[in-house]
Parts: structure tokens; sequence; C-alpha cells
């Protein structure tokens, strides 16, 4: 019912509020949007919704970022966005190199004293890591979905036909900017921010699963702490300084740590094995040829 998930899943505003429904219409849940003073689903202030107390350490809770001075960033589109001042192209890591495939004796998502690996542009290393990365298909819900960033956006609505129109949508930042247009965006569900977070795990596991040179970079890049860099996301990203919550990066972080404690190590360590047999084989090349040079000579 409806007093049950207003004090069992809430959104903090700016202040550190909880707001639940308001009290002016039918809307359930509060929102906190790009105009931090009003809710992003039905307009009206964020007094107008529901002082909510929290019940137990158990509730679910929604957080936002805790400040009063800025505003709420909008979700992550890094095919628009601008390169971040902060943002350092990276190299890709090898299996074999520093930091390559290897399972955990812990459940240490990362290790802090590995440099951390930034992805979010595209034509940079380990693009492949966001939502908007495209060739990456999957299966969820009985149909194909071209990125789990059409998956992400989709899933906002509950109503079928509006699912299938996104997922049929050419490219991601159309999915990306389809919940945002005035004529849907009021048809996006009201406990969306309760929901969201396991619809991006679904997504994840379903794109990495699916492909496994992609399953394999993942694994490659432990024990690196993952970071979705962008200056234009708070939630999902580290708003570009470190100071946002980088859930995106967390996410894949817990899905390679799961895959590492769940695969076998044959699989996860075929890559390695490749790059060893090439480096194997570069070296027996070499050798050979100096041989052939020394014993022209001698003769």
């Amino acid at each position: 019912d409806v007093q049950t998930r207003t004090t069992s899943c809430f959104v903090k505003d700016t202040q550190g509020v909880p707001r639940g429904r308001c009290q002016r219409c039918s809307c359930e849940l509060y929102g906190l949007g790009q105009h931090s003073s009003r809710c992003e689903q039905c307009q009206h202030p964020a007094t107008e919704h529901q002082h909510v107390m929290d019940p137990s350490e158990n509730s679910q809770v929604v957080q936002q970022p805790a400040s009063s001075t800025s505003q709420q960033l909008p979700e992550t589109d890094p095919l628009n966005s601008p390169n971040s001042p902060n943002s350092q192209p990276q190299p890709r890591l090898d299996s074999h190199s520093e930091g390559g495939t290897g399972a955990p004796n812990s459940n240490q998502l990362f290790d802090p004293k590995e440099r951390p690996i930034n992805f979010y542009h595209r034509h940079e290393p380990y693009y492949e890591f966001t939502n908007f990365a495209e060739g990456y298909p999957f299966k969820l819900l009985g149909v194909q979905w071209p990125t789990s960033e059409h998956y992400f956006q989709a899933m906002k609505f509950t109503d079928s036909t509006l699912q299938e129109k996104v997922r049929r949508l050419a490219a991601p930042r159309e999915a990306f900017q389809f919940t945002r247009e005035a004529q849907y965006s009021q048809y996006v569900r009201r406990d969306w921010a309760c929901v969201k977070m396991d619809e991006m795990r679904t997504a994840l596991f379903a794109k990495f699963s699916s492909h496994e040179k992609l399953k394999q970079l993942l694994l490659d890049s432990y024990p690196h702490q993952l970071v979705e860099h962008t200056s234009n996301d708070r939630f999902w990203g580290d708003a570009g300084d470190g100071t946002g919550q980088n859930m995106l990066g967390t996410f894949l972080m817990e899905l390679r740590l799961h895959l590492l404690q769940t695969t076998k190590p044959s699989d996860h360590s075929v890559s390695s094995i490749t790059s060893l047999k090439n480096d194997v084989i570069g070296i027996v090349h070499a050798t050979c040829s100096r041989l052939t040079n020394l014993v022209q000579k001698k003769e």
C-alpha cells in the first residue's frame, strides 16, 4: 500500500530531509531533479512532500548527494558531454600486466594501492564499461536490448508499449533523452528511485555475461578501482572531482568480484594464457634469429 511504501522507501532532499508522498497531489515518492527545490515528478516544492522518519536501518533509502549549494546533476550522457578537465586517458591493462586477473582472497572490491581506472569518454580505454557502449546486445524479458542504456531507460516505465518504444530507438542517447521528454516523463514510475539500483544491476549482469571478451575485460581490471569519471553525474559517476557516489563503478566492481569468485580459474585466465603464449613465441623467434645470425657469421 501507499503508506507502507512511503515509509520504507524515500529520497532525501538537498538538506538531508527524507521526503515521501506529496501532500498536494498523487505523487507517491519525492524525486530530486535538476531544480533541487522542486520534485522531479510533480514539480511541487520539496516542502510539500511528507517528511518521512527513517523507520530502521533496514529501510530502503535512496541517498542523494548531500549538498545544499549545488544542484542535482542529470544522469550521465557520455555522448553529449564535453571532456572533463580532470579526465585523463588511460592505457588498457593487459591481463598479464600489473593488476591483471586473479581471484581475490577476500571480499575487497579493489586495492586502494593500485591506480584507479577511469572510464567515460568514447575513444578512450574502457568505454565499454559505460551504458552507452554499443555492440554488446543482450537478451532480457524475452527480447534483445541494443545497449544497457536502452534497457535501463525502458524500465522507467511499466507500460510495455513505452518500453518497446525505448527498445527500438536507434541509439542509446535517444533512449536517454526519451524519458526526459515532457510527453513521456509523466509516465515514469513513481517508485523509480527505489527500483533503479536493481534494474542497473540486472542490466550490467546481462550485458557482461553475454559477451566473453567484455567479461574478460572486466575480470582483467581487478584489483583496480573502477570509476565513471565525469562532472555530469554525482550519483552514477564521481562528479569529476571524486565527491560523487560513483554507483556505476561500484556496481561493476561488485559484478567483477562475483564473477571472479564464481568463474573457474581456467575460464578467466584464457586471455592471460594467450598473451603469455604470444610472448613466448616472440622470444623464441628472436632467439632463433640471433642464433642463425651467429652461425652465419662463424661460417
